[in-house]
């Protein structure tokens, strides 16, 4: 019982760990990607530099809740089409 118990802690500390740095659809659009359209308009062509270093391309677009002016990855985030 007490091996059993200590292997579902370490099963839920790797979930834990692998869902850090991943925000919810729908939260604060990381600070650079609000820099990359600053001064644009909407529908004009953008790139994000990640933090991995990545270049990211998209569109400079109101978030939906209109809080936020940043640019939309072409493939939505982390890749997804």
């Amino acid at each position: 019982m007490k091996k059993i118990i200590i292997a579902l802690c370490v099963v839920g500390s790797v979930f834990s760990f692998a869902n850090q740095g991943q925000r919810p659809a729908g939260g604060t659009p990381p600070a650079e990607a609000i820099s990359a359209c600053k001064g644009l308009e909407t529908g004009t062509s953008c790139e994000v530099q990640t933090p991995r270093g990545d270049t990211v391309k998209g569109t400079c677009e109101n978030t939906p809740d209109k809080k936020y002016f940043a640019c939309k990855p072409e493939h939505g985030p982390r890749g997804q089409k």
